[in-house]
């Protein structure tokens, strides 16, 4: 998995710090619509992503979930499942089979800008689930698969296979893997520093003093 080697960093990052960081390097549109929500709030996800696109389409097609089920077939384990989703209703992108399978080749997590079902068997299972409601509506004849593994544009962030995506309560942050490398870095430095400012702000340390010799807040 491309990111494996900053796991131990990585475990202790949170979207918002990977954020921060990417605002210093100029990359300041990298989270996702705040209307993408992760079913639990202690579900989190990070990894590689393996993209999908969906349209709406007003028929069952012949052969129906065939993509959507060669891509699952393909998931190696950490990746994340990002999928575009375009079509004028919600419907039910991801359900509780879908994560089993999932869950079957280790994957991280799915993000999708259609919506799921089959809440308490994915709760029950915990496997992170990113996505914009919950609905009892299939997606068989209103939106199906046609393209994979291709650059996306997913709750409104560009995604292309590859790129580091970052998911927990606070939202979903796409890395671009040109910086990917930089940014964990830094988002590791910061997450230590934040720890350092935390521990003396609530010993009781003036806010405008720990800001001046930190620059985090």
């Amino acid at each position: 998995m491309r990111y494996a080697l900053y796991a131990e960093v990585l475990a202790r990052c949170y979207s918002a710090v990977l954020m921060d960081v990417m605002d210093t390097l100029g990359a300041r549109g990298q989270a996702m619509s705040p209307d993408i929500r992760p079913l639990l709030p202690t579900m989190r996800c990070w990894g590689e992503a393996v993209t999908m696109h969906s349209v709406a389409v007003d028929a069952v097609p012949e052969h129906p979930f065939l993509l959507e089920m060669q891509v699952l077939d393909a998931l190696r384990p950490g990746q994340v499942l990002v999928s575009q989703c375009e079509a004028p209703a919600l419907s039910a992108f991801w359900g509780g089979l879908l994560s089993n399978a999932a869950v079957g080749r280790q994957a991280a997590g799915v993000i999708t800008e259609g919506g799921a079902r089959d809440y308490v068997e994915i709760a029950a299972l915990g496997f992170p689930v990113f996505c914009r409601g919950l609905t009892p509506l299939d997606s068989l004849g209103r939106m199906d698969g046609v393209a994979r593994d291709v650059p996306i544009v997913c709750g409104g962030v560009g995604v292309a296979p590859g790129d580091l995506v970052f998911a927990d309560v606070d939202g979903v942050v796409v890395v671009p893997q040109g910086i990917a490398e930089e940014v964990i870095a830094r988002a590791g430095e910061k997450v230590r520093g934040e720890g350092r400012v935390r521990e003396e702000l609530r010993a009781g340390a003036s806010v405008v003093d720990t800001f001046r010799r930190y620059g985090i807040l």
